[in-house]
């Protein structure tokens, strides 16, 4: 049964981690375009494959996940949140309610925002993964399973706390 149907805005959420990771973005960019100006013929691959990351880091990234919100919304039912795709109605990430331990809600005073199943991702990572702070990695992974841009929070927060699951809240 079919509990709350979204469709995302076509706008984002920044909340701090991604304010700081945009800020790094731009950081590598510069670093990038630095060395692509001065590097000699050999280094040019290695200064060419930084500058394309840092184009993507800074500005493509954006656009795919513009596309993303275009294209997706998402359902809460009874036993599972689901994000499909809204033409052929096809789903691209499903998730049951029983193998979700805790709902993070990062929004605004308006109630915009992103509702992230599960434990959202860090700015460094954890310690056990790849890119962590004490291996000197910036952590760009996206949230598995969210609701990216979503309205009107306030009104989905109590259907979360009637299927019995944990909320927290995060306002920015």
């Amino acid at each position: 049964m079919i509990l709350k149907e979204i469709l995302p805005k076509k706008s984002f959420f920044f909340n701090m981690t991604e304010k700081i990771r945009i800020l790094f973005s731009f950081f590598y960019l510069g670093i990038s375009t630095v060395l692509l100006i001065n590097m000699t013929s050999f280094f040019f691959f290695f200064a060419i494959v930084f500058f394309g990351a840092g184009l993507y880091f800074a500005f493509f990234r954006w656009v795919l996940r513009y596309f993303d919100l275009r294209d997706n919304y998402y359902l809460i039912t009874n036993e599972r949140i689901i994000v499909a795709e809204k033409l052929t109605k096809e789903i691209v990430k499903e998730k049951k309610l029983t193998e979700i331990d805790q709902v993070n809600i990062e929004m605004n005073n308006k109630f915009f925002g992103n509702i992230i199943f599960g434990e959202p991702e860090t700015i460094f990572g954890k310690n056990e993964e790849l890119f962590s702070f004490k291996r000197s990695g910036m952590n760009f992974a996206e949230d598995e399973y969210a609701f990216i841009s979503v309205e009107n929070i306030s009104e989905i927060i109590p259907i979360f706390e009637n299927l019995k699951l944990k909320v927290n809240k995060t306002f920015y």
